[in-house]
């Protein structure tokens, strides 16, 4: 009966210990994100605990694609790909990529090996925004009978994953975040509007003036008016 009770208690220790190095030799730090522009450089910067001496530190994109190689001791290789002419590895294991294109965009993923083969990954997400060209305002506009202008702003530009907001006369339109706009106004008022779109990276602003009676002004992509009938300006 001893025999047995020891066998068992030698097997379960066996298997803690078996848990505890499969644990030990991967782990896993939270990821975080970064953004840049097509064109552009960013950097890097990963925030696990690298130690002083570590048998090697590598790099890859997309779990799967080895960019970068750095063994204690040894010269930082760079894999032949479309990433090896554009990066850079300092000591303190930041690393910089430039000449940005929108499919750099991925998760790099940094996992450092210490002496005693532990291994600590760490994932940084990247994200690449082209910048945002100039937009212009199109606008339908109606004159009612009891003096009153209505508009219809349209802010065109060429570009996705974008936000927009309106001002009006420099004053936030709050809760105005869609490309189009919806206003009514007396005919005898005037009135400036700006359509601000932007994305992590960059922003840009679209305008358009009003005065009194129904002429418009600005960055104008085309535009129409309703009076007693139509007319394409």
């Amino acid at each position: 009966m001893l025999g047995k009770m020891a066998a068992a208690v030698q097997t379960f220790a066996c298997l803690v210990v078996l848990s505890s190095l499969q644990a030990y030799e991967a782990t896993e730090v939270p990821s975080n994100q970064v953004n840049g522009t097509v064109g552009g450089t960013v950097y890097l910067n990963p925030k696990l605990s690298v130690p002083e001496e570590y048998k090697q530190i590598i790099w890859r994109f997309n779990n799967s694609l080895k960019i970068l190689t750095k063994k204690w001791n040894q010269l930082v290789s760079y894999p032949s790909g479309s990433f090896q002419n554009k990066l850079h590895y300092y000591e303190n294991h930041t690393l910089e990529i430039n000449q940005l294109q929108k499919q750099d965009s991925g998760i790099f993923q940094i996992q450092v090996e210490d002496n005693l083969s532990k291994k600590t990954n760490e994932d940084i997400q990247l994200h690449v925004y082209e910048p945002i060209p100039k937009p212009s305002v199109k606008f339908i506009s109606r004159v009612n009978e009891d003096g009153w202008c209505s508009v219809t702003l349209a802010c065109i530009v060429n570009a996705t994953q974008v936000t927009y907001r309106w001002r009006k006369n420099e004053k936030d339109l709050v809760g105005k975040n869609s490309s189009t706009l919806d206003d009514l106004f007396k005919l005898e008022s005037n009135a400036s509007y700006k359509c601000i779109v932007s994305n992590p990276v960059s922003e840009e602003t679209g305008f358009i003036n009003y005065g009194s009676p129904c002429t418009w002004n600005g960055n104008i992509h085309f535009a129409f008016i309703s009076l007693a009938a139509s007319i394409w300006l």
